[in-house]
């Protein structure tokens, strides 16, 4: 709980630095760290439902850098 605590901080004063939206840290913590951690759970669902294709990782990372990342970014 304290490591969380502490990155959850960070996170909340790049908030409040104006440098990422506004969002719970604690819970932005969380997806990050199910999203990512769905692919090596998960590695055979995933290849069940979407095959092997060569670029499957590259797509994933895509998708997560477009909402975790861009999705943050303050407009």
């Amino acid at each position: 709980r304290q490591l969380v605590d502490e990155k959850a901080a960070i996170i909340q004063g790049w908030i409040d630095e104006g440098r990422l939206n506004a969002v719970d840290p604690h819970h932005l913590i969380f997806a990050i760290w199910s999203t990512t951690q769905h692919y090596a759970d998960f590695d055979v669902q995933v290849h069940a439902v979407l095959g092997n294709p060569p670029d499957l990782m590259d797509k994933a990372e895509e998708t997560l850098i477009a909402l975790l990342i861009e999705g943050l970014k303050p407009r």
